[in-house]
């Protein structure tokens, strides 16, 4: 596993305009399968997307913005030209693929994590303002471990423990096993959500778990990722 640290996922905070924090975020790390693969697993449509210049923008404010549809009328929310239909956007990482969605959780899905990690593993972070953060890890279709990286340490799953001593290193809540997956009751994803912070670095949950995720995965993505030309599409059917 690498040594990834949560210093080196505070740059999901480290933009004013365009802040992932804010909005809320669900971040899916799959190892060694590609974005159009992991968009076929789920059942997520590739859309036509403008790739001129200024819709593919390398700047800091533009991080995790969806590029804008070409067709159709209504189909974007204003001048970041985000899909209104649930937007998530597949990128092309170092040992696999990150899935990124803006405001939503599709990644933390039973459904969703059977499917991505059928034959390989993944790793799920949620969170940010008015989504509840999560952590899932997943391995040939079965849920390892989940906690919620700012809650009572509380862990489910089919080996809990699996993580254990990486959590610990990163500063992450130990708790009692619980034994319960709590997405076996409906989930609220206003429940509790609080934004992560800028300049909070190793003191934040979110960007800890992150680090976990590559850790669990060895998927990495950098800022430079999710600035580069990606696949597009809509999340809305996996609700």
């Amino acid at each position: 596993m690498s040594g990834a640290t949560a210093a080196d996922y505070a740059w999901l905070g480290e933009s004013d305009d365009d802040y992932l924090c804010d909005s809320g975020f669900c971040v899916t790390f799959v190892r060694d399968v590609s974005p159009e693969e992991a968009f076929r697993r789920i059942g997520v449509t590739p859309e036509p997307i403008d790739l001129t210049p200024e819709h593919i923008s390398v700047t800091p404010e533009r991080i995790g913005a969806t590029p804008r549809r070409t067709d159709g009328p209504g189909r974007t929310d204003g001048p970041g030209g985000l899909s209104a239909d649930r937007p998530i956007t597949a990128y092309e990482a170092f040992g696999g693929t990150v899935l990124l969605e803006r405001n939503g959780f599709a990644g933390t899905l039973a459904e969703v994590t059977r499917r991505l990690s059928a034959g390989t593993v993944m790793a799920a972070v949620s969170g940010g303002l008015g989504l509840e953060r999560r952590f899932l890890y997943a391995a040939d279709g079965r849920l390892i471990t989940g906690f919620d990286p700012d809650g009572s340490g509380a862990r489910w799953g089919a080996s809990p423990g699996l993580l254990l001593a990486h959590m610990r290193e990163l500063g992450l809540p130990i708790g009692e096993h619980a034994g319960e997956d709590p997405d076996d009751e409906p989930r609220d994803p206003s429940d509790d959500g609080e934004p992560c912070e800028p300049g909070e670095g190793e003191d934040d949950p979110v960007f800890a778990a992150m680090a976990l995720a590559e850790r669990a995965t060895g998927v990495r993505v950098t800022s430079g990722h999710l600035t580069r030309r990606a696949l597009t599409g809509s999340a809305a059917r996996l609700y």
